[in-house]
């Protein structure tokens, strides 16, 4: 079968046997058939995950499905990269395995990069989820205007790119490296991998409604507001350049529509505020 349209899900494991399996449904549901999967287990504790993965093989044999277990513990961004390595699709789609698609994400993300497109990398707004008996809720974390008329130096004042919302083509990624392993920026490294793209001159198309459900656990990393401030610093200081020229692009265009009288969403900008509650409901979730 011809590789011409065929995405690689890239799903990098550990303790994710409560997840994996919906997010492997997700997966078999997409409109755009023509996909493979390769899971990392990153040497995580015997939770299911195997048990899930071959499960799922058995009962798509169209397919393929490759399970790779690392034999020691060594991060979500080796992880991801083994499973990169071992990628036979043109196109690349990450999907954490506590994440989920909805049944359309590889069709409408594909049609901003495939054949005849100029950009190398499709994303979009997420819905955040949680859904605990009692405690469930969705909140649409979406793209205002600004982020996406002034990217990329939009993405210096924050990472608004979720991996799980993303689709790039195979060839920029190995071009660029894949992900980080510094053990300094995981936790990041997803949006280390963006800014090195965007100064790589990647050109970036963003979808305008949410495709990807991102579930938010209480105990993630990304809840340590201290260690992420430090790692964000470490950051910055590795792309200094791109930070202090996003930083201070955003600032006149911020203030210049200040002083034209249009507040609203500017000084909102300037507070960092990019997410709403009330969002529609979204069954694809449920």
């Amino acid at each position: 079968m011809s590789t011409e349209q065929r995405v690689t899900a890239i799903l990098p494991a550990y303790r994710m046997g409560a997840f994996i399996g919906r997010a492997l449904r997700s997966i078999a549901c997409q409109t755009h058939a023509d996909w493979e999967i390769v899971v990392v287990d990153d040497h995580g504790p015997e939770d299911g995950t195997t048990r899930i993965v071959q499960e799922f093989a058995t009962a798509h044999p169209k397919n393929r499905v490759e399970l790779i277990r690392h034999a020691h513990n060594q991060g979500v961004s080796a992880a991801r990269n083994s499973a990169m390595a071992a990628a036979k699709g043109r196109y690349l789609a990450f999907l954490d395995p506590d994440d989920i698609w909805a049944p359309w994400h590889l069709e409408r993300t594909l049609k901003l990069i495939g054949d005849g497109s100029k950009a190398d990398v499709a994303t979009g707004p997420v819905v955040r989820f949680q859904d605990p008996p009692g405690r469930s809720f969705r909140t649409e974390l979406f793209l205002p205007d600004w982020k996406v008329d002034h990217f990329p130096f939009s993405l210096a004042i924050h990472n608004f790119i979720q991996p799980s919302a993303t689709v790039l083509k195979r060839s920029v990624i190995e071009e660029v490296g894949g992900f980080t392993t510094d053990p300094h920026l995981q936790h990041i490294e997803d949006y280390e991998l963006w800014v090195r793209l965007v100064k790589a001159g990647k050109r970036f198309a963003f979808l305008r409604k949410p495709t990807s459900g991102y579930r938010k656990h209480p105990g993630a990393a990304s809840a340590d507001m201290d260690r992420m401030s430090r790692l964000h610093e470490r950051l910055h200081e590795r792309h200094s350049g791109f930070f202090e020229a996003g930083t201070a692009q955003m600032l006149r265009v911020a203030f210049d529509r200040m002083e034209q009288g249009v507040p609203g969403p500017w000084a909102r900008f300037l507070k960092r505020v990019g997410s709403r509650w009330g969002a529609p409901r979204y069954p694809w979730l449920d």
